[in-house]
């Protein structure tokens, strides 16, 4: 049972606290500058198919077109997150890459069922990620990833104060969130930062004993953790 206790402050959902997720905007970026390459890369496609296929019947040559036109899409994003580890061409222009819940490189498989449903993800990928705290979209929860910004970690800060029972684990989590809260979104910020509030509160309701009513949960947090014992 101790146990249970202890991991509800790891993240949202089992994800790492330190990750810095990334939001609609930069994703949203990255693909812009990806379907650019896609379109080009259509058109290619469509004008090849005009020239070679004008011999054959209307309805093979729709059915080669179309068929093509779905495996440049999908080989274009699985085949360059499989062989560049969570990135793509857009991806690397933002610094985002896609990772695994704890933070590492998703295997081939999960690259693959990421990208199988990304004409649905066209249609409704952005509602769901402004839905998502962690700015998942429908690829990504089926293949259990996260986009984030690849960033170089921070030298995280110094606690000074440790609720009680608390162990490695627990206080490297929130050395983790405090030195990356300012890369975070807003609301999953903020989210992160109430899911430790609330295992302090439980713990250590000494160490909020001057938190102000209202106040950023991030600031209280530092607050609480860096003020002299």
């Amino acid at each position: 049972m101790a146990n249970i206790r202890r991991e509800s402050i790891l993240g949202l959902d089992n994800i790492r606290l330190d990750l810095p997720i990334a939001g609609i905007g930069s994703r949203s970026l990255a693909a812009f500058l990806d379907y650019l390459i896609v379109a080009l890369l259509s058109l290619l496609w469509v004008l090849f198919c005009a020239l070679i296929l004008s011999r054959v019947s209307s309805t093979l040559g729709i059915v080669i077109l179309v068929s093509g036109l779905f495996l440049l899409d999908w080989g274009y994003f699985a085949g360059q997150e499989i062989a560049t580890h969570g990135r793509t061409f857009g991806k690397r222009a933002m610094r985002l890459r896609v990772v695994t819940a704890e933070g590492g490189t998703p295997g081939a498989g999960a690259l693959l069922i990421r990208n199988l449903v990304r004409t649905l993800d066209i249609l409704v990928g952005v509602l769901l990620m402004a839905l998502d705290p962690l700015s998942r979209r429908l690829g990504d929860r089926l293949a259990g990833t996260l986009v984030v910004h690849e960033r170089s970690l921070e030298a995280g800060p110094v606690l000074g104060r440790v609720p009680p029972g608390w162990g490695p684990r627990e206080l490297a989590a929130v050395e983790s969130f405090l030195a990356r809260a300012e890369t975070l979104e807003g609301p999953l910020r903020r989210q992160m930062a109430e899911r430790i509030l609330d295992a302090v509160r439980r713990d250590a309701p000494e160490l909020l004993a001057d938190a102000v009513p209202g106040a950023d949960p991030v600031a209280v947090l530092r607050r609480a953790f860096e003020a002299e014992a």
